[in-house]
């Protein structure tokens, strides 16, 4: 199992119970918090600041995430990664380091990136005790954000990459993830055919299959890697969806991916 949907105190959210017995804390959140379905984690699309922090607190609070040990970084659709060396104070930082990418060694640390349809991953080194965490929509996935990542997990890190484990999270499927032809071209010169899908006059993209290809390309075997196969587009219930909802504005939100070494 990918994910498991867990409710804490009215908040539900997913976990990674494959993580979760190496010590690592890894979740994608809902927009489900008790009885309402906007609980709304970006800033961007907030009708107040005020209203995204009061939902912050409530995820630390529930999660026991010590807001003062947050890292996160200004997503900007590339392939930079950040190492992570400290935290800083979730509610008293703006963050202007760019990047889509984060690693760390350092456990307590948590790693955060934001999301409405691109896809989440999932890295850790079970001997090294390294986690990284990656925002890979369609821009980064074309720029093997992933792979750079495993780059330097190896590189810089010195990983083997047997002791990887990789898990893709909830993301736009490839039924609804329509590009252009320009984008289409992009992705069937980089990744091949079987990523890229022309149906009835249209483009459209598989994210997940992409992200996946370059993990093997990498040297990872099949079984150190795990998909989710939860579209954030069609679950309408669970998840904002930027593709889904961009001409209804007020209806727009975003989730979050976590993730911390626990000790």
């Amino acid at each position: 199992m990918a994910f498991e949907k867990i409710c804490i105190n009215g908040l539900e959210i997913l976990r990674v119970p494959e993580l979760q017995k190496y010590g690592v804390d890894a979740f994608f959140t809902t927009r489900r918090y008790i009885n309402s379905n906007d609980f709304n984690l970006g800033y961007k699309w907030a009708n107040s600041k005020e209203e995204v922090d009061k939902n912050f607190l409530i995820l630390f609070k529930n999660l026991e995430i010590d807001y003062r040990n947050i890292y996160y970084a200004k997503q900007v659709h590339k392939n930079d990664i950040i190492i992570v060396e400290k935290g800083f104070n979730f509610f008293e930082y703006t963050q202007e380091n760019e990047a889509d990418g984060l690693i760390t060694q350092k456990s307590g640390i948590t790693l955060i990136t934001f999301h409405a349809d691109c896809i989440p991953i999932y890295i850790y080194d079970k001997e090294k005790k390294i986690i990284a965490l990656i925002h890979s929509g369609w821009r980064g996935s074309l720029q093997h954000i992933s792979k750079r990542a495993i780059d330097i997990l190896i590189s810089q890190f010195k990983c083997n990459i047997s002791n990887l484990i990789v898990v893709i999270g909830p993301g736009i499927c490839k039924e609804h993830f329509e590009v252009g032809e320009e984008v289409y071209d992009a992705f069937l010169q980089e990744f091949g055919s079987d990523i890229c899908i022309y149906h009835e006059e249209r483009y459209y993209l598989d994210l997940k299959k992409a992200i996946e290809k370059d993990l093997l390309g990498n040297g990872l075997k099949k079984e150190q890697i795990i998909v989710s196969d939860m579209c954030t587009y069609e679950k309408e219930d669970l998840f904002f969806s930027y593709r889904r909802d961009f001409k209804s504005p007020e209806k727009l939100g975003s989730m979050v991916a976590l993730m911390r070494m626990v000790g």
